[in-house]
């Protein structure tokens, strides 16, 4: 039985949460709206939640549900524009969100059939078509938005055009399905995370973020292509998937820490964006390893969920932190798909590997100049991607992003460098400002009172031999100017025992380690500093380390794991 899944269970928690929070007063302006506990304010996007309550009476017939559904809707009326389009929030004038509502609400109306009341069927027939016409006019490939609004948006328009008998909207879906299955790298990575679409870095490389493909683009074209059947698209959707499976950790957790949108990154996936289990789930039948893929992504998210809500990462309430309730809504509606839309027998499936379980050597990828490193029981990440770092503030310079055990998970996982709230509306603040930092190691100048970081820096020289990659790097601001009169060096080795780490030419830097789990044994330079730290983005609490050169400039380290600790880091110091 569905009820028996895992699926289901995060369903029902999720809804009953949410509708904890839902303003049930008599105030036309907040009714319906659900409160968030992390960034006291009620998110405009929650009336998405239409879908997943309207699922979650399909399957239990409670009525509280319903009474739910009904709600969250009529709260979208305070964000509907006379034109049809719908703010993403009170605060912002940005409206091309309205698409991720249109899907939600056309897949409420295909669900409610013959199960919600006719009112409200009708007041879905309605906001359907008031949404579409408005996407239809206003949102296309050449919009000043990424391509995550055109992938959606052919969906979105597909569903409308079916529901609402357009012609018109059919052609311009199959249009811009096609246009974005144009962005994929010969690597299979679905590209144009940026405005214009096809724009390239200094050193050629391609917007590409990993969280946003797999919890929303990507999931997007393969409803699109199975709807439509396009079996040509759903072939090359196949690869795709594969190919972002690749970036895949063991525990469902996704290597974005180099994604041009880290931003918004979180180890489960993104913070707006409804999940991975969708695609995965639809494509199945073409590789067990995505029901795989998508139980994994989906048991990470239950051990970050506590309360009926999916807080921003795995450590966010262990820190004291609130869930924000948009991660809750939007990941809703993917289980509130899977459960409607995807055969019994693929939500139990029998265990599979993933490519992550069996991977070994190096795999580098020239679009995001990033290599991909895995010995014995450990993967790692080295990325020198440079693109757009002021505004994503992903790493770059050859920075270790990702190292992880196979059996006791993440060691390190690189954040963004800074904190800046770039979508203030979507991003939750943190009270303990001063052990809130960044989670990416790095070298670390101070000069007339401005930070440098080798994170920033987007000129760094990388060569690779077997598993070993050697960077040659520098430092830069955070609007990437560089810092003259530095140069180090970093020699990264993965082996069967863990990473060594030597670096050269460090004098007069200091080296910043955050780990998560493991230890290192120092071997040259020496620690002048630990401390806890917790970050908001990637969500993790590490043991942040300050490490400088020895006199001749030099700092060594071997970081391995502690297979019998969950959690916190031990240092010991040989010379």
């Amino acid at each position: 039985m569905k009820s028996d899944t895992l699926y289901y269970k995060l369903l029902k928690e999720y809804c009953d949460g949410l509708i904890a929070l839902q303003y049930k007063g008599e105030d036309p302006a907040f009714r319906g709206g659900i409160w968030c506990r992390s960034c006291k304010t009620i998110h405009g996007r929650c009336p998405d939640g239409v879908f997943a309550f309207t699922e979650m009476y399909k399957l239990t017939r409670e009525e509280k549900y319903l009474a739910a559904a009904q709600s969250v809707f009529d709260y979208g009326d305070n964000l509907l524009c006379t034109d049809g389009g719908l703010y993403n929030d009170a605060q912002t004038t940005w409206r091309y969100t309205t698409v991720f509502h249109l899907i939600a609400v056309a897949e409420a109306y295909e669900a409610g059939v013959g199960i919600l009341p006719e009112p409200f069927m009708a007041k879905l027939h309605v906001r359907a078509k008031q949404n579409a016409a408005w996407l239809y006019e206003n949102l296309d490939e050449h919009s000043p938005a990424n391509i995550n609004y055109c992938t959606t948006n052919g969906l979105a328009l597909l569903l409308a055009g079916r529901l609402l008998g357009e012609e018109k909207y059919l052609r311009k879906a199959a249009r811009l399905a096609e246009y974005a299955a144009g962005h994929i790298t010969e690597n299979n990575l679905l590209y144009g995370e940026c405005k214009p679409h096809g724009t390239r870095s200094a050193r050629g490389c391609v917007a590409v973020d990993i969280g946003y493909n797999v919890e929303e683009s990507v999931p997007a074209l393969v409803k699109y292509a199975c709807i439509a059947g396009d079996e040509n698209l759903l072939t090359k959707l196949e690869k795709v998937l594969k190919s972002h499976l690749d970036f895949m950790f063991p525990d469902g957790g996704w290597d974005n820490s180099f994604g041009v949108r880290n931003n918004k990154w979180t180890y489960w996936g993104s913070r707006t964006s409804d999940g991975c289990a969708s695609a995965y789930l639809l494509m199945t039948e073409r590789d067990p390893a995505f029901a795989e893929a998508a139980l994994r992504n989906t048991e990470l998210l239950e051990r970050c969920t506590r309360g009926g809500f999916l807080y921003g990462g795995p450590d966010y309430e262990k820190h004291g932190e609130y869930a924000c309730t948009h991660h809750t809504f939007e990941h809703a509606n993917a289980f509130a798909f899977v459960l409607e839309k995807i055969e019994e027998k693929y939500l139990q499936p029998k265990r599979a590997q993933i490519p992550a379980d069996r991977a070994v050597g190096v795999r580098y990828y020239p679009e995001i100049a990033t290599y991909k490193l895995a010995c014995g029981e450990f993967l790692a990440t080295v990325t020198n991607y440079d693109f757009d770092v002021p505004f994503s503030g992903h790493a770059s310079g050859g920075t270790l992003t990702a190292l992880y055990h196979k059996k006791t998970g993440p060691m390190i996982m690189a954040s963004v460098s800074d904190y800046v709230l770039v979508e203030p509306t979507n991003m939750q603040q943190v009270k303990d400002r001063r052990h809130h930092r960044p989670l990416t190691p790095r070298f670390a100048a101070e000069k007339e009172g401005k930070t440098y970081f080798s994170s920033w820096y987007t000129e760094a020289e990388i060569t690779q031999k077997e598993n070993t990659v050697y960077v040659k790097t520098g430092l830069a601001d955070a609007a990437c100017h560089a810092l003259s009169g530095y140069a180090p060096s970093i020699c990264y080795t993965l082996g069967k025992d863990g990473m060594e780490i030597e670096i050269e030419n460090a004098a007069g830097l200091q080296f910043i380690l955050p780990l998560i789990r493991g230890k290192a044994e120092i071997k040259a330079g020496k620690i002048i500093k630990q401390e806890k730290i917790f970050f908001l983005t990637g969500g993790f609490i590490a043991e942040e380390s300050t490490l400088v050169s020895d006199e001749s400039g030099r700092i060594i380290f071997h970081i391995y794991a502690e297979q019998e600790r969950a959690q916190c880091t031990n240092f010991t110091e040989n010379g």
